[in-house]
């Protein structure tokens, strides 16, 4: 029978297959996402819209007048058309904040796509080769049915000739007892023959004895004869005519006696060719005897060897019958690869496509929110006397910080008799660049962007806020738990995703604990980018875009509230205890109204209503930051 030599490695494809379908199901998740965040942006761009026509109707009406505003008009105008741009801002940057995470899935889709473009290019040339392999099984089926069929066969005549050949083996060993009956009655006989010469000999011995008695007799009566003279010579020749007969008989009775001795010797010699013959012929029954009960059990093997071929043909039939089906469901499966292949490769198509229209419009948006901030600086310079200019960087998204930070900011400033303006700038320094250009007046900086920030413009931190009853946090090092890394170690080689260089979880400490494992975090590994929020740097480890990341614990917390599951994920590292943000004001702003805005900071307490993680503020100094520095 032929050996199949090809292999066919169904648990290499099977796992394949599990990985496409994972594959598909995270790009499945992730089209989801971009359906909603696309969803999202059409209703923000509505809301822009409507935002946009009323301040174009607000600066129509103010061209249209005809006599110049009073003051407070222009202040009643000019806090509206803030309050617009701020809606504005807001809005853009939201949409900025969706098209960058937009871009960011098409990439891992785009990524997905080829990977699954690869998995299916890879099973196409693999059920070729099953196909391949199949039809060569099935071949080899086919001729082991064939070799089976006549196994079968040639079992069922060997059963056969076995019974034929055990009913031969009982003829002979019936006539080997006929036999050994006969050479018992022959041997019998041949007693009774050796008797009978036995009693020969003595009528022999008898004769003799009586030849000798006569020839006596003879003598005796020549003797007598002799003396009787002439009337005894007839008694002479009497007597010597008896004496002639008994040496006759003497001479017959010798002759006698040797014939039944050579008889005898004859019987004896007879005698022991028949206990010879005997004894084989007792051999001969038993090895007879063994040979049957050997052809029998021969006979029993074979029986239920038939019936193991029996077996082993249907099994065979069905094997045959199988591999027919798994050859036309191979063929299946190998157009359907095919298919899923030129769709894939379609698909990745059209989504690089839309790939590049969504960074066109993140450039759009970028260019559009730097127009809105403009102008928000403009509208800032002219603020009224009791409008704040609040700025903060986008550490999570812009609907975050509209809902879980600004009713907290509106609530402490009205306090004190001030309407808050939020600002969101682009990164931790535009803050402090800001606070020098004049146009903010108080920022929430992360620790290490204070750090910088007080080193550039001298601020000071008024206060720290409260998050589950502690003002410190502790940066990780995440990554996935099936990312095959366990330690620092295994981040050499890897991708590594920062928040941002003014970060202190995101960035700082993790430089520091790379560091202090004797890896150079510049080189260590395969690449490394800055993804301006914690939120994107946890979705990006999540979606394998990157290998591991920097963030800190509440990002975590507030990821598991949105629904990620954060037993995907594992802490490689964690920092000491790290200062949590310094709220700080502009320097040229007055003592008292710094004084009078730490006080109202420390006296706030959470509305039910507010759904944030901040419960409180603490007063905070410089000192407190010091941690930051040694490490920097």
């Amino acid at each position: 029978m032929e050996e199949i030599k090809s292999e066919i490695n169904l648990e290499n494809i099977h796992l394949e297959v599990k990985s496409i379908a994972q594959t598909s199901g995270e790009m499945k998740r992730n089209m989801m996402s971009l359906e909603e965040s696309s969803t999202l942006s059409v209703e923000i761009l509505n809301e822009n819209k409507a935002t946009m026509n009323n301040i174009l109707n607000l600066l129509t009406a103010m061209a249209e007048k005809d006599e110049p505003m009073e003051d407070e008009e222009k202040d009643n105008v000019n806090s509206e058309l803030f309050s617009l741009l701020e809606t504005m801002d807001f809005d853009i940057k939201k949409l900025s904040w969706f098209s960058e995470e937009n871009v960011k899935v098409f990439n891992t889709i785009v990524a997905q796509a080829d990977e699954i473009a690869k998995l299916s290019e890879e099973n196409a040339a693999s059920t070729y080769e099953i196909n391949a392999d199949i039809n060569d099984f099935t071949q080899v089926s086919n001729k082991l049915q064939g070799n089976i069929v006549r196994i079968e066969e040639n079992s069922s005549r060997s059963v056969d000739m076995l019974s034929e050949n055990r009913s031969t083996i009982e003829s002979i060993s019936d006539l080997l007892l006929d036999l050994i009956d006969g050479v018992k009655q022959a041997s019998g006989i041949n007693d009774e023959l050796d008797g009978s010469s036995k009693q020969i000999s003595k009528f022999v011995d008898y004769i003799k004895d009586i030849s000798r008695q006569t020839n006596l007799l003879a003598l005796n009566a020549s003797i007598e004869a002799a003396r009787a003279g002439a009337a005894g010579k007839g008694f002479s020749v009497v007597a010597e005519e008896i004496k002639r007969l008994s040496d006759s008989t003497a001479t017959f009775a010798t002759e006698i006696e040797q014939i039944v001795n050579q008889v005898i010797v004859e019987v004896d010699r007879s005698n022991t060719a028949i206990e010879r013959c005997t004894t084989r012929t007792k051999d001969i029954e038993n090895a007879a005897q063994k040979s049957g009960d050997v052809i029998e059990e021969i006979q029993k093997v074979l029986i239920e060897l038939n019936n193991s071929m029996n077996e082993i043909k249907a099994i065979s039939s069905l094997q045959v019958n199988t591999s027919h089906g798994i050859q036309s469901s191979i063929a299946k499966v190998s157009d359907a690869v095919d298919s899923t292949h030129q769709v894939t490769t379609n698909t990745i198509s059209t989504i690089v496509n839309q790939k590049a229209k969504n960074i066109e419009l993140l450039d759009y948006c970028t260019k559009l929110s730097e127009m809105a901030s403009n102008v928000q600086k403009l509208t800032a310079k002219n603020k009224n006397k009791n409008e704040i200019i609040f700025g903060v960087n986008p550490f999570t998204s812009p609907e975050n910080i509209k809902t879980m930070y600004v009713p907290i900011l509106n609530g402490v400033f009205k306090k004190i008799g001030y309407k808050v303006r939020t600002m969101i700038v682009k990164d931790y320094d535009a803050l402090s660049e800001g606070m020098k250009e004049g146009i903010i007046d108080v920022a929430w900086f992360s620790p290490f962007a204070y750090v910088n920030a007080h080193e550039k413009i001298g601020i000071e931190p008024l206060v720290s806020p409260r998050v589950n009853g502690k003002v410190s946090y502790n940066g990780y090092i995440i990554t996935r738990k099936d990312s095959g890394i366990s330690s620092l170690s295994g981040l050499r080689g890897r991708s590594f995703a920062y928040v941002d260089e003014g970060s202190a979880s995101g960035y700082l400490y993790a430089q520091h604990i790379i560091k202090s494992e004797g890896m150079n975090p510049k080189t260590v590994f395969s690449k490394t980018s800055y993804l301006g929020s914690h939120d994107s740097v946890i979705k990006a480890v999540l979606s394998r875009e990157y290998d591991a990341g920097a963030t800190y614990n509440e990002a975590m917390e507030g990821a598991a509230k949105s629904g990620i599951n954060l037993d995907e994920f594992r802490i490689i590292a964690k920092t000491p205890d790290i200062p949590k943000d310094a709220i700080a004001v502009n320097p040229k702003l007055p003592k008292e109204f710094t004084a009078l805005l730490r006080q109202a900071f420390v006296e706030y307490v959470k509305a039910p209503n507010i759904k944030s993680p901040v419960e409180g503020f603490v007063e905070s100094d410089d000192a407190k930051y010091d941690v930051i520095r040694e490490v920097m």
